[in-house]
């Protein structure tokens, strides 16, 4: 059913994605890139365009029907960091973690079981084959990967249960519960509520069984008013206020001065036009300054700008994250 329901939906033929179905683990372009602060490469494989194209297929006709809980803030239509930052802000104590490997450690039978534990909330009547195929064309070597567009849907719904247990028992002690991805976060006026949830999180994991996870506690971090609050790359202030921060304002501004004098290239451009639209999304105010010391025109010339970037001046970075390793 899965295969036609593929065709019906793509245009495709029901052999050739058969084929697809067969060869999905070798149809990926693999390569590394740098994580932060020295820690290591993290590989990427991103599917070919045809299986990728299968891939948004199950999105819209599968995976989109499940329920993803609404403490979560990551690859939602509509939702994004600063949401997410807002509800931290003004909490005086914030704990920081995350899940180690965390893509890589949901595995195929994890897919099947969300898939089989949410049948109803679909049209299709899938069998054990057709969902076989599904795992097949949503993972390789039997596990999600990073590069996969059907990768986040999965692993979102795939917590869902996870997501619920821990904001509704964060709400009982008064604790601000949010996830983010593979980042959790948990915030409160009590200083002494954080250090018991850390402990009763890990213990919690090495009992869950689907999907297996593990917290990185190299890049746990326990913080609060008196220090640096980062949510997803942004500072949460001593006014309970979400900002950018001072040195990312201070790059932005550079990037204002050379475009002002002519003497900005290309991926400078592009820098500063992402920037841009990134404190219109989160911190507007800053934007407002900008306007007012370079005028309107300029930020909205900035902002609608087309930029070709050639070779020399590729772009393999992420500018907006301080906290993703």
């Amino acid at each position: 059913m899965i295969i036609r329901i593929l065709s019906e939906n793509t245009g495709l033929n029901q052999a050739y994605i058969l084929k697809v179905v067969k060869s999905a683990k070798y149809r990926y372009k693999n390569y590394y890139i740098k994580k932060k602060k020295n820690q290591g490469k993290r590989l990427i494989s991103h599917p070919a365009k045809e299986l990728k194209f299968l891939q948004k297929c199950l999105i819209n006709n599968i995976f989109y029907h499940f329920p993803i809980h609404k403490s979560v803030y990551s690859y939602r239509k509509g939702i994004g960091i600063k949401n997410l930052a807002d509800v931290h802000k003004k909490n005086n104590f914030l704990l920081r973690t995350d899940f180690k490997n965390f893509f890589e450690s949901i595995k195929s039978k994890d897919v099947s079981s969300l898939i089989k534990k949410n049948k109803d909330k679909i049209d299709h009547n899938l069998s054990e084959k057709d969902i076989e195929i599904i795992c097949k064309l949503v993972c390789k070597d039997g596990k999600l990967t990073i590069g996969a567009p059907s990768s986040p849907i999965i692993s979102n719904s795939i917590l869902y249960d996870f997501d619920k247990f821990w904001y509704s028992k964060c709400q009982e002690l008064n604790i601000a519960y949010s996830r983010y991805s593979d980042d959790l976060y948990f915030s409160t006026n009590y200083s002494k509520k954080l250090t018991p949830i850390y402990k009763e999180l890990k213990v919690y994991l090495s009992k869950m069984d689907s999907p297996c996870l593990e917290l990185n506690r190299n890049k746990t971090v326990f913080t609060s008013k008196k220090h640096k609050r980062i949510v997803t790359g942004l500072i949460l202030t001593s006014e309970e206020e979400v900002s950018v921060g001072r040195k990312k304002k201070r790059f932005i501004r550079s990037l204002m001065f050379k475009y002002k004098n002519g003497d900005i290239n290309n991926k400078q451009l592009l820098y500063l036009k992402g920037y841009l639209a990134y404190i219109k999304a989160v911190e507007p105010v800053f934007l407002k300054r900008l306007e007012k010391k370079y005028g309107n025109k300029i930020v909205i010339k900035i902002l609608s700008s087309n930029i070709n970037l050639n070779s020399d001046n590729y772009i393999t970075m992420d500018v907006f994250s301080d906290n993703k390793g």
